[in-house]
């Protein structure tokens, strides 16, 4: 029996999703090395745990998940709404990859009350402006936009996981 291999083509792996992928790679690949060098413990779900990128635990023993979310331009961070769903031990961490190889990704970290509070946040300006502008916007995956988290004291915060 002979092995498959990926289909690899421009119907399949075009350059947008080559984009995508790499961009949350670098994202979790960034997180993961920034906790590990500050002394946490950290290893990769690869995909198994859906709502956790990375299980970690800090230096002084508490275990918790790392939900990580990566943009390549100051759009919208897209998530799954069941991320809504309270749990303490669920933090957040969303990078910005910057274009340019050579600049600095930004890292904006928060715990799961904060991340809840600004996806609430973020829902109300989306109704704004659909009050504003007398029309609802189309139908689209929850997120929070760049300059939603980009305002707040999130930037490098990464006091807000556990110590």
């Amino acid at each position: 029996m002979a092995l498959q291999s990926w289909p690899v083509g421009p119907s399949v792996w075009d350059e947008t999703m080559k984009k995508n992928y790499q961009t949350q790679w670098v994202g979790q690949f960034g997180v993961a090395h920034e906790l590990t060098r500050r002394g946490y413990l950290v290893s990769f779900t690869t995909g198994n745990a859906p709502a956790d990128d990375l299980l970690c635990k800090s230096p002084s023993g508490e275990s918790f998940s790392v939900q990580v979310k990566s943009l390549s331009s100051k759009t919208y961070f897209l998530y799954q709404p069941s991320l809504l769903e309270p749990k303490n031990d669920r933090f957040f961490v969303f990078v910005l990859i910057p274009q340019i190889v050579s600049d600095r990704p930004e890292y904006f970290i928060m715990n799961n009350r904060q991340f809840r509070n600004i996806a609430k946040e973020q829902d109300q300006i989306i109704k704004d402006k659909e009050k504003k502008r007398g029309k609802p916007y189309k139908s689209f995956a929850p997120g929070i936009n760049y300059n939603t988290i980009a305002r707040h004291d999130f930037r490098d915060a990464w006091h807000n996981l556990p110590a």
